[in-house]
């Protein structure tokens, strides 16, 4: 896993996260923070819980932890692939992704089964141009 947490420069923290929750919701309101891995919403859980704000609810282990049907939204939308993007959603690394075969070429397994299935023809065609370079000795 990488990012802001462990130091990472391609993701930062939301600066104004606190102040925009601030302007949108009480302290009294509940609160339901998600994102994909569940990392993000725990972190903004706490900034919520020392900013006052008491009825936090976190989705434990991200949107990649829940099945379709348990996250029912208004629009139907599946937004387990809500954080899911760049190379992770081109590749399809994610545990969701997995799970449903999507992704490029159906995903990161097929991609190592293609990039297996390479290498041993590769050292095929290297062992039959060996033997047929004896062979003409």
């Amino acid at each position: 896993m990488g990012g802001w947490w462990l130091g990472g420069k391609h993701m930062k923290p939301n600066e104004t996260f606190l102040a925009d929750v601030q302007q949108q919701l009480n302290k009294d309101q509940p609160v339901i923070v998600c994102c994909q891995k569940g990392l993000r919403s725990l972190s903004a859980c706490e900034q919520l819980a020392k900013a006052g704000y008491e009825q936090i609810g976190w989705l434990t282990g991200g949107f990649d932890s829940c099945e379709k049907e348990d996250l029912e939204t208004v629009t139907g939308i599946d937004v387990r692939y809500a954080g899911i993007g760049g190379l992770s959603e081109a590749l399809g690394w994610t545990e969701v992704q997995q799970r449903e075969k999507k992704g490029f070429m159906g995903g990161f397994e097929n991609i190592l089964k293609i990039f297996a299935l390479v290498l041993v023809l590769d050292t095929l065609l290297f062992a039959v141009e060996a033997i047929m370079a004896n062979m003409r000795k």
